[in-house]
Formats: C-alpha cells, sequence, structure tokens
C-alpha cells in the first residue's frame, strides 16, 4: 500500500499540480475544492468538513508538525497557515491570509498576518 500511496502522490504532483504527502492526516469529509497549488506538510491534521479553496499551503518547519486545523474551517484561496500553529473549529480564513499563531474556535481570520476580525457565537 505505501508504494501505491506513493504513485499517486507523485501523480498529484505531476497533473494535478499538488502536494499532499501520504502521511497528512485527513478526517473524513474534508473538501479540496480545487486541486491547483495546494501545498501540504508531511505531518498535519486537517479535521472533518473543512473546505479547501486553490493555492493554500499548510507548511511547517523541516522535521516539525504542521497546522492542526480544526472541524468544519473554510480555508480561502491563496492562504497561508504556517508553524505548529492550531486552528479551532469553524474557522474561517480569508483569501490571502498568512496565518503564523493560534486560532480559536468560531471566529474569522484575515490578512498579512491574519488578524480575528470576527467571533462568531457557538
Amino acid at each position: 500500500m505505501k508504494i501505491m500511496a506513493n504513485v499517486i502522490y507523485r501523480f498529484m504532483q505531476i497533473v494535478l499540480g499538488c502536494t499532499i504527502p501520504p502521511s497528512c492526516d485527513i478526517e473524513k469529509g474534508c473538501d479540496i475544492a480545487h486541486w491547483h497549488g495546494i501545498v501540504f506538510n508531511h505531518i498535519l491534521h486537517i479535521g472533518s468538513g473543512t473546505i479547501i479553496y486553490q493555492n493554500v499551503t499548510l507548511g511547517g518547519l523541516k522535521g516539525k508538525h504542521g497546522p492542526i486545523i480544526g472541524r468544519n474551517c473554510i480555508i480561502g484561496a491563496g492562504a497561508v497557515i504556517l508553524g505548529e500553529v492550531k486552528i479551532g473549529d469553524n474557522v474561517h480564513i480569508g483569501a490571502n491570509a498568512v496565518v503564523l499563531k493560534d486560532l480559536p474556535d468560531n471566529c474569522t481570520a484575515v490578512g498579512v498576518p491574519a488578524k480575528i476580525v470576527k467571533i462568531r457565537e457557538s
């Protein structure tokens, strides 16, 4: 199965232009709306119900854990989440936002670097 996972990984890199390593922990129900330009760290977690748009980068430092994304999040096109950050449940991250710090549950963050602009009641 490891060989098959690597074949699919290389196929996605060449044909779809995205890098999603087989070692990523992606829960069932995660939706990658547009595959083009997606880059994921080798060690990360994405919760169920999360929607990810094109050109999103979820990265970490070499050899370290990448981001932990909660459930039911929306990550806008071109967003970048770097480091060992934790994104809470029901978080919306705007297009082209750069997230460098943890985000709590039920909030919306935009900008470079990302700042919380709205906190929703749960």
